[in-house]
């Protein structure tokens, strides 16, 4: 017989007792396999999640270009059908970083986003946004930019990929066929053989819904608003992004806007400015879609 009040070690004397100091506790093999775990999942989540972020860009950048492209109309409608002029570095109104020169060398929008920029500091000013022709109709600088668009300006220097200072303000860039100014046209455009678009009734070749607008260029190769690539080239002058996981946006002459991926070498790598008449890469299959969407032969019906 037990003596009253004796415990046998391994059987109550081992068990804590209600209210006991006693807790059960983690092994280390336990807190290892719940760490593991938990990178686990996180390893799966994290490419679910980038997936998100760029498609959320994706959408936010193809509103961005629908609501310059109605602008852009609206501007048509209110001047008798006659497109907005697409100006060049060669008809830049001038001025200072915070004042353009009010009325001169008016254009859909003046600002030169590269280093080499006549006037400092408009990469990041506002009061050049807002000479554009169309801004009236836009009422806010956030559309001209895409979101995905890393680039920055600080004291002198743009960083096409990010690298502190202040946003750049301008990510599109428009068709150099849809009516250039003088100095583009003289330069670039006349007696190509190609179609320049300058008002409503031009569109017929090849046609508002295959004509393209407005683009996403390569934070490399912007600098003005008039984007150029001449089908008779052999290859790109101006690069289009491919910051959306290697594709871009671009919006139409009809209002429709799409995200177009791109397998171009020459797009994906892009990491110089371009001069017009000096193209780099080959006619890929790329090019050729593009070009077909930028303008059509004047012989063309």
């Amino acid at each position: 017989m037990k003596a009253k009040g004796r415990f046998e070690f391994g059987t109550l004397a081992a068990r804590p007792s209600p209210g006991s100091s006693l807790r059960a506790a983690f092994t280390l093999i336990e807190l290892l396999v719940v760490i593991a775990i938990i990178a686990i999942l996180a390893a799966m989540l994290l490419p679910t999640l980038a997936k998100s972020k760029e498609q959320s860009q994706g959408v936010k950048c193809l509103s961005n270009l629908k609501q310059l492209t109605l602008a852009w109309a609206m501007y048509n409608g209110d001047n008798r059908e006659n497109f907005v002029v697409n100006g060049n570095n060669g008809d830049s109104p001038g001025g200072t970083a915070t004042s353009p020169i009010t009325g001169k060398d008016p254009q859909w929008c003046p600002d030169d986003m590269s280093q080499g920029a006549a006037v400092p500091g408009e990469q990041i000013s506002l009061p050049w946004l807002e000479a554009g022709l169309i801004y009236p109709y836009v009422g806010s600088p956030g559309p001209y930019r895409c979101p995905a668009d890393n680039s920055t300006y600080n004291r002198g220097t743009v960083f096409p990929t990010g690298g502190g200072g202040t946003n750049r303000d301008r990510s599109m860039s428009m068709n150099a066929w849809i009516n250039p100014s003088a100095d583009a046209y003289q330069a670039y455009s006349e007696g190509t053989g190609y179609r320049v678009y300058i008002k409503t009734s031009d569109l017929s070749a090849p046609g508002p819904a295959n004509l393209w607008l407005l683009l996403d260029e390569n934070p490399y190769s912007i600098n003005d608003g008039y984007f150029l690539d001449v089908p008779s080239d052999s290859g790109w002058v101006d690069c289009p992004a491919s910051y959306h996981n290697n594709a871009c946006g671009m919006s139409f002459c009809d209002g429709h806007a799409q995200i177009k991926h791109w397998t171009d070498h020459t797009v994906l790598n892009c990491r110089t400015g371009q001069n017009p008449g000096s193209p780099i890469g080959t006619r890929t299959p790329d090019f050729i879609w593009f070009v077909q969407l930028t303008t059509a032969l004047i012989s063309q019906p």
